[in-house]
């Protein structure tokens, strides 16, 4: 097996693009500025608010009952990303507000869509642009 180190990779073709040969010679070309997750988080937000496990989240704060706000290391570009997320028991996560520093959460009962309520886990992930 072959070890590769580097600090940096930048397509022939295009600087931001680099070609993945993915087994059985499959290959496709991945724009690494929009085509990777650059946010996400699992969050434990019963109890004491925790940060189960992430990538560039800095802190999450509990505003509320199912209420959180979850701040950025690395600030997004612009406010027009493209979230996703999920909770346990029946709940569903929605995004109250988006900001290139951080992002405000609802974990919401999915049968009524008002009742906020903490989640373990809340999860969400977040594509587009870093700044």
């Amino acid at each position: 097996m072959s070890t590769l180190r580097t600090n940096a990779l930048e397509g022939m073709d295009a600087k931001n693009s680099i070609t993945i040969v993915a087994g059985a010679g499959n290959i496709t070309t991945t724009n690494v500025q929009e085509g990777l997750v650059k946010i996400w988080v699992d969050l434990d937000g019963t109890g004491t608010i925790a940060i189960d496990d992430s990538l560039n989240c800095a802190s999450a704060t509990d505003n509320n009952t199912g209420n959180y706000t979850v701040t950025y290391t690395n600030n997004m570009a612009s406010a027009t990303y493209s979230p996703t997320g999920g909770g346990s028991n029946r709940r569903v996560i929605i995004f109250e507000s988006r900001a290139t520093s951080n992002t405000n959460i609802y974990s919401q009962d999915h049968n009524d869509g008002t009742n906020e309520a903490d989640a373990d886990p809340a999860c969400f992930h977040i594509c587009g642009d870093l700044a």
